[in-house]
């Protein structure tokens, strides 16, 4: 019976590959390799499963002209990477010839035939030499699909141009990046352009496709695809023999950039806790940042300095290492100054080598941690009920353990980039063919399209979208 539904979910997995032959993909990525950070890990590893089920993938690392180390990184890194110079829109520096670019922008992105009339000016003669080197990358390449990394402002101009070549794109959002913002009108119609020109739009959580439908997006041109990790880090824990266990203490990890978002210093408060209830821990903070040396205060002034541990940074194979070596991976990140936690990958990367997660009820942590099951959710900027977390996964190591083995299994099973690469297609082409029967702008000549006034209330005035 099980090699029944093994073999049958084999046939609908090729069937699945089958529908999407003839499909390119483009990514075009202004935060990618050798750049670190999730929105870089996640375009390289999605392209890697794309290529391994066997979709035809290239990426168009966007960089600036004057990186030439960055250059030289990507001319050598993947064939099919294609490294694209730009060399953005330079805005006056005095007060009315910013207003008057600012203004142009808008009508740039409003009106078709006004943008053909605009990209000929010397006020956006960097961008259309840009777009003249993208005409030429989309006749050789050809592809099906194009996909924006991340919704940066920057490459506007690129989306403009591929909704008037009638290519259909498709944005991945990451969070903080999409809030609407009617303060800035340039912002807010640029904005609103890329967003409501893409034919669908990839949100790496729930809390990410909340933002996205504030914009007034069609549910059923908006997908979760969450964030997958790397090949290595599921090779390597394949290789494990064992799950990590407690030898007497309970051995505590952090990977990440050290910023107050982080939650870090919510952590070391409720290890002082801990450590007044005769708890025995070890904690491992791997990773630099600006908050570094008040962390490393905080820690002496608790009186915790002889069991935590500053790595500092790390690289991939320390991080692995880290891992193998930890009982729990804890990250309470918080809500800072309009920042959240969009994901966090990091906790899938602990999952795949055994260990439980602790996070808060914050952003797309809930997306990361099943709660309960792979680890435990508890009430941001709270060192209390941490603690309380902490404490339970000590006193019970088979519930801890039990935790650990679903994460594996959870992380190997849906975050690989294969599965994740899978996923993606499978979501793309249900956008897709709800855009084609209700007739999306990407099916339409864009200096066609019908256009109603659209109204925008902000505090101080009405705007009106012609």
């Amino acid at each position: 019976m099980g090699r029944t539904i093994g073999c049958q979910r084999q046939a609908e997995m090729a069937g699945r590959h089958r529908k999407m032959s003839g499909h390119k993909f483009l990514f075009i990525a202004s935060d990618y390799k050798p750049r670190p950070g999730g929105r870089a890990d996640y375009i390289d590893n999605l392209v890697r499963g794309l290529i391994a089920i066997g979709s035809a993938t290239k990426v168009l690392a966007v960089l600036q002209s004057h990186h030439q180390e960055q250059l030289a990184f990507l001319e050598r890194y993947e064939d099919w990477v294609i490294p694209f110079q730009v060399a953005y829109d330079q805005r006056p520096q005095n007060w009315l010839g910013n207003k008057l670019i600012s203004l142009l922008e808008i009508a740039r992105c409003l009106s078709p035939v006004a943008k053909l009339g605009l990209d000929k000016t010397r006020f956006f003669q960097a961008s259309a030499d840009s777009l003249a080197r993208l005409d030429r990358i989309l006749a050789r390449e050809e592809p099906t699909f194009v996909v924006f990394g991340h919704l940066d402002m920057r490459l506007y101009p690129l989306a403009l141009c591929l909704r008037q070549r009638r290519v259909p794109y498709g944005i991945i959002v990451h969070g903080r990046e999409v809030p609407r913002c009617r303060a800035r009108t340039n912002e807010f119609v640029r904005r609103r352009s890329v967003i409501k020109g893409a034919t669908w739009i990839v949100a790496n959580s729930r809390d990410t496709r909340s933002l996205v439908e504030v914009w007034g997006i069609p549910q059923s041109r908006i997908s979760i695809v969450h964030p997958p990790i790397a090949e290595e880090a599921i090779l390597l824990s394949k290789k494990m023999g064992v799950l990590p266990r407690n030898r007497g203490q309970l051995r505590l990890v952090t990977l990440c950039r050290l910023v107050r978002g982080k939650g870090i210093d919510i952590v070391l408060r409720a290890l002082s806790l801990l450590s007044a209830a005769g708890i025995p821990f070890e904690y491992a903070i791997g990773g630099d940042g600006d908050e570094r040396a008040f962390l490393e205060a905080l820690a002496a002034e608790l009186q915790l300095r002889d069991r935590v541990t500053f790595v500092g940074y790390i690289n991939g194979a320390q991080k692995w290492q880290l891992l193998q070596n930890s009982d729990v991976f804890v990250m309470p990140s918080r809500v800072e100054s309009g920042w959240v936690e969009s994901f966090g990958i990091a906790f899938i990367e602990a999952a795949a080598f055994g260990l439980p997660a602790v996070g808060s009820r914050t952003g797309g942590i809930p997306d990361a941690i099943v709660d309960g099951v792979t680890g435990m959710l508890v009430e941001a900027e709270s060192p209390e009920d941490l603690a309380e977390a902490l404490t339970f996964l000590y006193q019970n190591s088979e519930k801890r353990i039990e935790m650990g083995k679903a994460g594996r299994e959870r992380a190997r099973r849906q975050f690989s980039p294969a599965s994740v690469a899978t996923d993606f297609q499978e979501k793309l082409l249900g956008c897709e063919a709800e855009s084609l029967k209700s007739g999306a702008r990407s099916t339409a000549t864009p200096n066609k399209l019908k256009r109603r006034p659209q109204r925008f209330r902000s505090k101080s005035k009405t705007i009106w979208l012609i």
